[in-house]
């Protein structure tokens, strides 16, 4: 019988709870694992094949599922930022997902009970906008017309399926979460918690009603958060096309208005002259001497006639335009506070549509851009219109309909945030709330300090209607209270009026809902039954961590501690990790509108170019993107996948996302990186392949010998390689714990690439071919606890590949004892400190960077297996000279000697040429050299660089060049010109016997001598 990884190494160890090392005995069977792996394996990694079946395996098996007991190794709790049923799922979610997975595997193999709940946010505006442009896209019917009940009906049924593919998403990309949990933020137990927290809120005086400024979207016919405006800068003239116009809107021009005063004028400048119907002053600068004889005096409207007074204020820019403003307080918030400071009336000239209101004569009806045109001309017909000329300025736009935005003063609830943010700041500054990257405190330093109280209304139909009620037949028209129900709103209103009888008052319920945001910043109490006092809730609240994209660190994160901190009484989490936004290879921002967004599920199948062309056709007939969009995202695409995307698998898709610093603002995502993982993962799956090969030269009942047993025996590389994998072990619990995820995977490259297979399995190769017993079973030994070992350290990054592998080894050599890689314990540091040599691991990497010299050497050296010298100091000259059976293999070299500093004056042998190199300050190298071979190498590689150097160097002087390629192309190709003109510079060098000193080379010829 063979012997499990952690014996053949180990004499004792912590047992986990038997729930976590086998869960039940009956998974163990190899007749219930979802597919057969007893057979051959297989001679080539197939992502497709090898990733069938285990995710819906680990489900029937419960494997993800924490169980009702706790254990002495804690719990670890979290849960997933709920992505928006706008859609899929798309990189930026696999980013998360995988970052979230890789943590919550790691803990579960830790032995902790872990909890991680899924969930979907409903996106209020943004799932709202979507259901409306496929109804008119289908059906030609906008909201209007279709009524809010079937409105919703249609919302829902949106929800159900995209609900389900982000579920499939969710399961392809591995993510181990505890489906059971999962949860809608418009489920009956959502709601309840909304309610509740919106109600003890308001009764608390943190909610309140008032008309206040907002953003207003007239598209939407809502109030939007600050969150969803995209500030758009304007060139001088430019236009813009908006929801709604046939026709593109003219932004870009400052136009001029006289208001005559008494027997003079004021000459105003103003971007808005649609709103002038709304003016209710002129303002000028106290210390401008242009106006200073106009101050407190009346000038009249051109357009209404109104009596307008001109105040002074220093908030008046005397640069801008002619120095004097209209200040219009209903539409701007420098105005509104203009108008409290002077006591203005603030008026109202458009409706929640964006159209005229009563009262305002042949301009009632029309809207805000048609009454512009119509003002201008009436202003042109009276001589009080004086010029119009382009300029530069920045306009506010929905990011959601993508619609012009005004500020409007609008009744609302608003959410107190002044102690709130407070309290929030302190955490921090405490250090009971850590923020990772450090550099996200400043953030969150700067945002919660200037922090205005929070619009939370929004007049929409999807979402959480606000449960507040206002009293129709009060004396004052204001009274507003807040009740889960209209039984006890007429309850509290009844006791607040002091009237006896309830039935006397009629009550109706506000038709707004509440911001998303609100409900999401409830998210780590609610998914465990708050506000009942559930056992979930007592055992997994708070969150053991948050980790979530630096994007939304105030509108989520923040929001998220501060009503955790008031509902709760405790922070909700006391850890948070930040990642940051997912980017193209170009830097930029994924969107459909530039082609550039990828469904994970491309890259873990393949799709095909011609797919993707079909999927962006899809989008623009279904009216998400617009004609000039859909030609940029087929662009864009040809160019970044000429080829379609290759089928990686969802591993590889998971390792390429873990090797980038996720902790930087921008993570610049390239296809060829994840391209590299299915490579890794083939190269993993040979060295198994190998290993298999060796043991089976052993017998058909291989006996791997417990390590402890033969340490005496293990050959230098053999302890080498058990100290890097013990080093390994180190890095990745170092890793996982500081969340510094990038060193993580890269140890995983750096152990697997270069030092099990480029090094090891390249050494023992020779014992393997030949089968020399003894050194067969010590190998083979060495790499059943490597192989392993490996499998469980990779295991949170790559599941699928190590559940795979270890469930063939198992089946290989007849043991079931961990029914799956998901619950093997995790190798510890300690468990393998006694393996750590660092002394030799530095040794190797000196005999490894001679390796390296030499086969840089041998590549121009014109021979097949030279001869090559190896020239050192006296204290590792021993230990290369040891190891020279192995760099010779290693090197593919014919013969290596290995000889003393103190061995002078030396020179090479004089029947060949040599050519030397410096390996470092402490060790040369000369290598036989066929000087011929080597000189017409060079002058083809010297041709072939000066070929494609005129090429790209006409394709650069080319007329459209800069418009054809962007700037990031131009960077590169500008930088591939440099390096090619250095190296050509270089062989011209050798060419003419001159030392290219860049590179350290000097060529020895020994008949000089």
């Amino acid at each position: 019988m063979w012997s499990c990884p952690r014996a053949a190494f180990c004499t004792s160890q912590k047992r986990l709870p038997a729930t976590l090392v086998q869960r039940p005995s009956a998974t163990a069977s190899s007749n219930l694992l979802p597919k057969d792996v007893s057979g051959q394996f297989p001679k080539v990694y197939n992502s497709e094949d090898v990733e069938a079946g285990w995710f819906d395996w680990w489900e029937s098996a419960s494997i993800h599922a924490p169980p009702k007991e706790a254990n002495e190794e804690g719990t670890f709790s979290m849960v997933l930022p709920p992505p928006n049923i706008t859609g899929d799922l798309h990189l930026g979610h696999a980013l998360t997902v995988t970052i979230q997975d890789t943590l919550a595997r790691w803990h579960r193999m830790c032995g902790k009970r872990v909890v991680w709940v899924p969930g979907c946010d409903h996106a209020g505006i943004a799932t709202q906008m979507v259901v409306e442009k496929q109804l008119w896209a289908e059906q030609r019917i906008t909201r209007q017309q279709l009524g809010r009940q079937r409105f919703l009906e249609a919302a829902h049924a949106w929800k159900k399926q995209k609900e389900a593919n982000i579920l499939r998403q969710l399961k392809r990309l591995g993510a181990s979460l505890d489906y059971s949990r999962y949860m809608f933020t418009m489920d009956k137990p959502m709601n309840a918690a909304v309610t509740t927290a919106f109600v003890r809120l308001f009764d608390a005086g943190l909610i309140y009603r008032e008309k206040k400024m907002v953003n207003w979207c007239y598209w939407l016919q809502s109030a939007i958060s600050d969150s969803e405006v995209k500030h758009v800068p304007i060139s001088p003239g430019e236009k813009i096309k908006v929801p709604g116009s046939d026709y593109e809107v003219e932004v870009g021009f400052l136009e001029k208005v006289a208001f005559p005063i008494d027997n003079s004028e004021i000459e105003v400048a103003t971007t808005r002259l649609e709103t002038m119907l709304a003016d209710t002053a002129l303002a000028v600068h106290p210390e401008d001497a242009r106006y200073a004889h106009f101050i407190g005096r009346r000038a009249r409207h051109p357009i209404t006639g109104r009596d307008l007074p001109v105040v002074a204020d220093s908030q008046v820019d005397r640069s801008f335009g002619t120095g004097a403003m209209k200040v219009t307080p209903g539409y701007s918030k420098m105005d509104y506070a203009l108008s409290k400071k002077h006591s203005l009336p603030a008026l109202e000239c458009f409706d929640d549509e964006g159209r005229v209101i009563e009262g305002y004569n042949a301009f009632t009806g029309l809207s805000r851009f048609q009454v512009r045109d119509a003002i201008r001309e009436r202003l042109q017909q009276t001589g009080a219109y004086r010029s119009r000329l382009p300029h530069a300025t920045t306009v506010p736009v929905c990011s959601r309909s993508g619609d012009l935005l005004d500020f409007r003063l609008k009744p609302q609830f608003f959410l107190r945030l002044e102690r709130l943010a407070m309290e929030a700041l302190q955490a921090v500054e405490s250090g009971e709330l850590v923020l990772e990257p450090d550099h996200c405190q400043k953030a969150w330093l700067e945002w919660l300090t200037k922090t205005e109280d929070w619009c939370i209304s929004r007049q929409l139909w999807w979402g959480h209607q606000i449960p507040a009620y206002r009293v129709l037949n009060a004396d004052s028209e204001d009274v507003w209270v807040s009740a889960a129900t209209a039984q006890e709103a007429a309850t509290k209103a009844a006791l607040k009026l002091g009237v006896e009888r309830e039935d006397v008052l009629h009550l109706r319920q506000d038709d707004d809902v509440l911001d998303t945001w609100f409900s999401s910043a409830l998210i780590p109490f609610s998914v465990f039954g708050w506000p009942q006092n559930t056992w979930s809730l007592r055992h997994f609240y708070p969150l053991s961590l948050m980790e979530t994209g630096q994007d939304i660190l105030f509108f989520w994160v923040a929001r998220m501690v501060m009503l955790g901190k008031e509902l709760t009484q405790q922070l909700p989490f006391t850890k948070v990790l930040l990642h940051g936004m997912i980017r193209d290879s170009e830097g930029r921002k994924m969107s459909k509108s530039l082609g550039n967004v990828l469904d994970p599920l491309d890259i873990i199948d393949g799709k095909s170019l011609q797919d993707m062309e079909a999927a962006t056709y899809d989008l623009h007939r279904r009216g998400y993107i617009g004609e000039e969009e859909l030609c940029t995202a087929l662009k864009s695409q040809r160019k970044a996948f000429p080829n379609g995307v290759a089928k990686c698998g969802s591993d590889a898709l998971r390792l390429a996302l873990l090797l980038y610093d996720v902790t930087a603002t921008n993570v610049n995502f390239q296809m060829k990186d994840a391209v590299y993982w299915l490579h890794f993962c083939n190269k993993f799956w040979q060295a198994t392949r190998f290993f298999l090969s060796a043991a089976e030269k052993l017998g058909s009942s291989p006996q791997f010998i417990p390590l402890l047993q033969i340490q005496s025996q293990l050959s230098v590389v053999d302890r080498w390689l058990l100290s890097c994998l013990a080093h390994f072990v180190s890095t990745c619990n170092d890793s996982l714990s500081s969340g510094r995820l990038h060193h993580f995977a890269a140890a995983i490259q750096t152990f697997v690439v270069v030092q099990l297979c480029d090094v090891y399995l390249e050494s023992m190769k020779a014992a393997v071919w030949e089968s020399r017993t003894s050194e067969l079973e010590r190998t083979c030994s060495v790499l059943w606890v490597a192989v392993g070992t490996t499998l469980r350290l990779m295991a949170p990054a790559a599941p699928f590949l190590c559940e795979e592998v270890h469930q063939r080894l198992s089946a290989v050599f007849g043991d079931r004892n961990i029914a799956s890689i998901c619950t093997a314990p995790y190798p510890t540091t300690e468990q393998w400190s006694l393996w750590r040599a660092e002394d030799l691991e530095h040794r190797m990497q000196r005999t490894l960077a001679i390796v390296s010299s030499l086969r840089s050497a041998r590549l121009s050296c014109g021979l097949k297996q030279p001869r090559a010298f190896v020239k050192m100091e006296d204290e590792n000259a021993d230990f290369v000279r040891h190891l020279a059976p192995t760099i010779c293999h290693l090197a593919k070299l014919q013969e290596l000697t290995v000889l003393s500093s103190t061995i002078l004056p030396w020179e090479p042998p004089s029947e060949a040429h040599w050519t030397w190199a410096m390996v470092d300050s402490s060790a040369d190298i000369y290598i036989e050299t066929d000087k011929e071979a080597v000189q017409m190498a060079l002058q083809q590689r010297l041709e072939k660089l000066l070929n494609r150097l005129n090429s790209l160097e006409r394709r650069q002087s080319h007329p459209r060049y800069r418009f054809q390629n962007s700037a990031a192309e131009q960077s590169r190709h500008t930088e591939q010109i440099a390096n090619m003109k250095k190296e050509i510079a270089m062989l011209q060098g050798h060419s003419t016997g001159a030392v290219p000193k860049d590179k350290g080379w000097h060529k020895v010829d020994s008949r000089d001598g």
